[in-house]
């Protein structure tokens, strides 16, 4: 029975490994120009040991993308439980977002641009945004509960945010702002988001 058991852990461990080192070269080469070849030699082992693991490429690329969805979800969970202001909730939430999705490249790249090769992106993005929908309106029905939002339409102001900070990947992400201080950058755009553009 414990052999068994050691097998699965040596297992998992082989295949978090592979994982993680495919993470980086696909971040660091994209998914077209990454072959199996250039993971198996980075993790000193034949491609044949990687299809034990992968059946292909796509198959690889998939569980390093779900990878980083399961990353970037667990962070944006840590968030939405903290007992705190639902201002300061949703001004946190878009700061570990961003920070985040700073720092996975995968699948920023898959959301962002158009893999054509891998049909399983728009499901991923599908469920991605849903659930992004999901947090943000867990936020403002909080914000409203303790009088601190107005809104009449939840679903249509957490879609609205959504897309919102959706717009702001591209740039505060890895465009022309990623280099600018993020917090300072939050905090603007929160502003912006809570009180409008009108002089008051």
């Amino acid at each position: 029975m414990q052999n068994s058991a050691d097998t699965a852990n040596k297992k998992d461990v082989n295949r978090e490994n592979i994982l993680k080192i495919a993470r980086e070269i696909f971040s660091k080469y994209g998914y077209k120009k990454t072959t199996l070849d250039d993971i198996a030699n980075a993790v000193r082992k034949g491609k044949s040991s990687l299809y034990y693991y992968f059946k292909s490429k796509e198959d690889l690329f998939q569980a390093v993308i779900m990878k980083e969805v399961d990353i970037l979800a667990h962070e944006l969970e840590i968030v939405i439980n903290r007992n705190t202001d639902p201002v300061d909730k949703l001004r946190d939430y878009i700061l570990t977002k961003m920070a985040t999705f700073r720092n996975l490249a995968n699948f920023y790249h898959a959301i962002e641009n158009d893999v054509t090769a891998v049909g399983f992106i728009d499901e991923i993005k599908l469920k991605y945004e849903q659930d992004e929908i999901r947090m943000i309106k867990r936020i403002l029905i909080e914000g409203v509960r303790k009088n601190e939002f107005e809104i009449y339409d939840f679903n249509l102001a957490a879609i609205g945010i959504t897309t919102a900070i959706k717009g702001l990947e591209m740039p505060l992400a890895a465009g022309n702002y990623s280099d600018v201080n993020l917090e300072r950058s939050v905090d603007i755009i929160l502003k912006i988001m809570c009180y409008g553009i009108m002089k008051r």
